[in-house]
């Protein structure tokens, strides 16, 4: 091959479709070596107010690649709306949950200033994690999500539970991603290729290594998720967490994790069909009655949460069941609509962790309307969001659900689905009597700054908004799933 064939074969990248990444990674940077030189008293002031910075530039530069559609290096980085969309609401989560960081940590006596930059990572891996067809960026990313919420689950000085819910994460996330790797070896055997739409496209007779990949790569996502029976390490890791971490898990992690399957569902065609159906379909179920029935028996709010989120996990896997639009479409709805729930949720946990009698013991929440009336009305709405109660986005979700397993033909499924939702009323309800519905027994004395009053406002608002006029997101669902089938 001469000089010019050689050139005329390199690509140049097209970094207009890179351009959020390229600000995430000099952010990351810029905080790691702002962590390593400043002080102590400095660190708190200089770190979370570069992370604005970076995060609403960020957000700035997601407005570019709606403009320039397609892949660059050399197919393996896709910027379609739906990486637009997760990269979004991402983005917006992260900036809710920050302000949490600094008061949360302090108030634990526990201020690490190398959250900042690993939580720039993370948020990183997410980005690169919702554009790729590629399995071994797939895996990349997975780690450097991954590796990014083992280590902020454990920053909780002095914590036991912090630690054990860490290295329980640890073990299982490195077993899904040992999983996941294997499932990519076999369906590159099968097709001679680490592309995921050319690997489920490829035609031959033998599909052996194809089915054997799929479960296995499907069985490492599943842990990842949360999804029963591969859930073991997210009770512990949820309730051991500093919970702005775990508000970032419920929602920014679920959002990222989903992806990749998300991105299977529209090349499942044929003989697949029907497999695919019944095994997410029954895996589904299992996630949503499980998740439900032990909730139902918590006394810790922060661990109900968790199985809760195991619940939910159900909730989408069974729109991930039905492989068509409609079923595409309620899956993009329902994660965006549970990420801002989940870390609502979580928030105003944190917020009242700070107060050092706090336990997240349910008679704790007895009488809260009258110490913390706007506290607990936030925490009211997430719960009636959480339940599916209209007006709400939690109602719209689920809705979106029943429509998708109904036009699918799906009863079994849309029948334990409502099943599930009338169990969860059992701990929803039960918390929002005893805050409503109860005299105060004690004095719950919490502060918080404007901007943790501001996240909270504006997750409680979206909670809400978004119920009533879906439309303000619609678009971007409905630009993510028609997308998918189409592109």
């Amino acid at each position: 091959m001469d000089l010019r064939a050689l050139i005329g074969t390199i690509e140049i990248p097209d970094l207009k479709k890179f351009l959020p990444e390229l600000i995430l990674l000099f952010l990351a940077f810029l905080l790691f070596t702002l962590e390593l030189v400043l002080g102590k008293r400095q660190k708190k002031l200089v770190l979370p107010l570069v992370s604005y910075v970076g995060y609403f530039s960020v957000l700035l530069s997601l407005l570019i690649p709606w403009r320039y559609p397609g892949d660059t290096f050399y197919g393996n980085f896709t910027n379609d709306p739906l990486a637009v969309t997760v990269k979004l609401f991402a983005t917006l989560i992260t900036l809710a949950i920050l302000p949490f960081v600094p008061t949360y940590y302090s108030a634990k006596r526990s201020f690490y200033g190398e959250f900042f930059y690993i939580l720039a990572f993370t948020l990183l891996g997410v980005f690169i994690l919702a554009s790729s067809y590629n399995l071994i960026i797939i895996y990349v990313a997975l780690e450097l999500v991954s590796v990014g919420f083992y280590i902020l689950t454990a920053l909780l000085r002095g914590s036991t539970p912090s630690k054990e819910g860490a290295f329980k994460y640890l073990i299982l996330g490195g077993l899904s991603i040992a999983l996941a790797s294997y499932g990519a070896a076999f369906m590159y055997i099968y097709s001679g290729s680490l592309d995921l739409r050319e690997i489920l496209t490829y035609q031959s007779a033998d599909i052996h290594y194809l089915i054997l990949g799929l479960v296995f790569f499907l069985i490492g996502l599943a842990v990842k998720i949360g999804a029963v029976p591969f859930h073991y390490w997210l009770p512990d890791a949820y309730q051991g967490a500093p919970t702005p971490v775990t508000a970032l898990m419920a929602s920014v992690g679920k959002l990222a994790f989903f992806i990749p399957v998300v991105r299977v569902v529209p090349l499942v065609e044929g003989k697949f069909l029907v497999v695919w159906t019944i095994t997410v379909g029954f895996i589904a179920a299992l996630t949503m009655l499980f998740g439900n029935f032990v909730a139902l028996v918590q006394k810790d709010v922060k661990r109900l949460l968790a199985y809760s989120s195991i619940a939910h996990s159900g909730y989408i896997l069974a729109a991930v069941a039905v492989s068509k639009v409609i079923g595409m479409k309620a899956i993009v709805y329902f994660l965006v609509a549970y990420a801002v729930m989940s870390a609502g949720s979580f928030l105003v946990l944190a917020l009242l962790e700070k107060n050092p009698e706090w336990e997240n013991k349910m008679e704790q929440f007895t009488g809260m309307r009258f110490a913390l009336p706007y506290v607990a009305f936030a925490f009211l709405v997430y719960m009636i969001a959480l339940l599916g109660v209209p007006p709400t986005v939690g109602f719209v979700g689920k809705a979106l659900v029943f429509m998708a397993l109904s036009f699918d033909k799906l009863w079994w499924l849309a029948f334990i689905m409502i099943l599930s939702t009338a169990i969860s009323t059992g701990y929803y309800v039960r918390l929002i009597v005893l805050m409503y519905m109860h005299e105060k027994q004690r004095d719950i004395k919490v502060s918080w700054t404007v901007g943790e009053g501001f996240s909270l406002a504006v997750l409680t608002l979206a909670s809400v908004l978004l119920g009533i006029l879906p439309s303000l997101i619609w678009f971007l669902v409905k630009a993510s799933a028609e997308n998918l089938f189409t592109g």
